[in-house]
């Protein structure tokens, strides 16, 4: 059985550098032979709002229909990848509204008194790639709240994390093709060397 990468994007235009990334990881990856699963919460027209119903039960691991496909996904991946722009300092808040609903009671992880037990035992690896209008300077200056998401809380939840992997595309409002196309290829050859079993 092929090894399973899941791709969890968030960027409404397909023609952006974040949908061009997740074709292009999706391609390489599958012509290594793995087994590739997509989340486009897009095009899956995600709702990332908890009602008041679905809060009530929040804590029962009772898992809404409109994510069962999404919760699936996330039992079956050995290695999870999340595409993304920065908007106002942080994640668009439709991926804010994916780790809200989906990484839940009874998906993510199970409380028992006073302690959460983490249930994505299988996620070896993590891979982040983010993209930004602003330079590396600017973006420090301001702040991006998905850094210690990704290096630190996430990681919470993921015991038998053994890589955690992060690109970043900056200055996008003035984009520079030569760093863009040397970062698509820092991430193709982190794939590869992966596959290779070097990374």
């Amino acid at each position: 059985m092929p090894s399973t990468d899941l791709i969890v994007t968030c960027h409404p235009s397909e023609q952006s550098l974040c949908g061009q990334v997740a074709r292009m990881m999706t391609q390489t990856l599958q012509d290594q032979g793995r087994a590739v699963l997509s989340d486009d919460l897009n095009q899956a027209r995600f709702n990332p709002v908890i009602s008041p119903a679905e809060y009530a039960s929040f804590f029962r691991d009772d898992i809404p229909a409109d994510l069962t496909d999404l919760a699936e996904h996330l039992r079956q991946a050995e290695r999870v990848i999340f595409i993304l722009p920065v908007w106002m300092y942080d994640m668009p808040a439709l991926l804010k509204g994916y780790f809200e609903r989906v990484w839940r009671p009874g998906i993510a992880y199970r409380i028992e008194g006073d302690q959460i037990s983490p249930l994505l035992t299988h996620i070896r690896e993590m891979v982040v790639i983010v993209t930004h209008g602003r330079n590396e300077e600017e973006t420090d200056a301001c702040g991006d709240a998905t850094r210690t998401f990704f290096a630190v809380s996430l990681p919470t939840l993921l015991p038998n994390l053994q890589n955690n992997i992060r690109f970043d595309f900056y200055a996008l409002d003035t984009p520079n093709k030569s760093a863009i196309t040397d970062q698509l290829e820092a991430i193709r050859k982190h794939l590869t060397n992966s596959a290779e079993g070097v990374a």
